[in-house]
């Protein structure tokens, strides 16, 4: 039996298929470990609900998160804060106008949201409570210290309700067997109205 010369396109094709077959690996490789990453930025954000803010935020404190909601309140003094809720009055998140954010606008009520933020935390501490009861007892038309927590008339506040405020807070620290009690927020990059 006699087998025809092997032929220029036929060494060729031994030499080239398995570079080729490495290349198209190789590639697809890539291809792959780009989506990884690409999916690792859009999975570093939490997604996280009113109810189970409380639960997750310590996890999250600097990272980013969305939360939607439904707008309970919005801060007539600057407009640098608003409420979110969902379902119940009495669990609510505390969101702060971020760099990019002017302010929220009064009219923001009764919206439904989904905010785009990162969670921050604020740590109280025996030395902030004596700072607050301070101001409180020396008003500063700053209104920098103290603690929102977005109940409605919570701006109206006289001085016995801080004061009544901040010994409470005072024995919750007290029980807490920490040196701080945390109390975490959402500081907003942007925010959209939902339909």
């Amino acid at each position: 039996m006699t087998f025809a010369p092997e032929t220029k396109f036929n060494k060729m094709k031994k030499i080239f298929f398995p570079i080729l077959v490495i290349s198209l690996f190789a590639i697809a490789a890539c291809n792959q470990n780009a989506g990884k990453a690409a999916g690792k930025t859009k999975n570093d954000t939490t997604r996280m609900t009113v109810r189970t803010f409380e639960k997750q935020a310590d996890s999250c404190i600097n990272k980013p998160v969305v939360l939607e909601g439904t707008v309970f309140h919005t801060c007539k003094e600057g407009g640098k804060r608003m409420f979110i809720v969902d379902g119940t009055d009495s669990i609510r998140v505390q969101v702060t106008a971020g760099p990019k954010i002017t302010k929220f606008d009064e009219s923001l009520a009764g919206s439904r949201v989904r905010v785009f933020g990162v969670v921050r935390e604020e740590r109280i501490d025996a030395k902030y409570l004596n700072e607050w009861e301070a101001e409180v007892k020396k008003p500063d038309p700053s209104h920098a210290v103290g603690i929102h927590s977005g109940a409605v008339g919570h701006e109206d506040q006289d001085t016995k309700d801080k004061l009544d405020n901040i010994n409470s807070l005072r024995e919750d620290l007290k029980k807490c067997g920490k040196d701080h009690l945390s109390f975490f927020t959402i500081e907003a990059d942007k925010f959209t109205e939902l339909k």
